[in-house]
C-alpha cells in the first residue's frame, strides 16, 4: 500500500476509477470492482460494513 497507484490486491496500476475499502483501519484501493470483491470475500468483509462511506467506496469509482 505504499504507492496509491497501485492496487491492493493485484499490483496493477489503476486508471482513471479507482474502488476504495476501508478495512482494519485503513483505506485499501483497487484497480477494479473485481479486485475490491475478492479482497472483500478473502477478509470476509461485508458489503453493510461499508455502507456509511462515500459513492467512491461503494465501486463507483474516482476521477484521478
Amino acid at each position: 500500500m505504499s504507492d496509491s497507484t497501485i492496487c491492493d490486491l493485484c499490483g496493477l496500476k489503476i486508471g482513471a476509477q479507482v474502488w476504495k475499502l476501508k478495512a482494519a483501519g485503513s483505506e485499501v484501493r483497487f484497480c477494479c470492482e473485481g479486485c475490491k470483491g475478492i479482497y472483500q470475500m478473502l477478509n470476509d468483509i461485508d458489503d453493510d460494513a461499508d455502507a456509511e462511506a462515500s459513492p467512491n467506496n461503494r465501486g463507483e469509482g474516482e476521477k484521478s
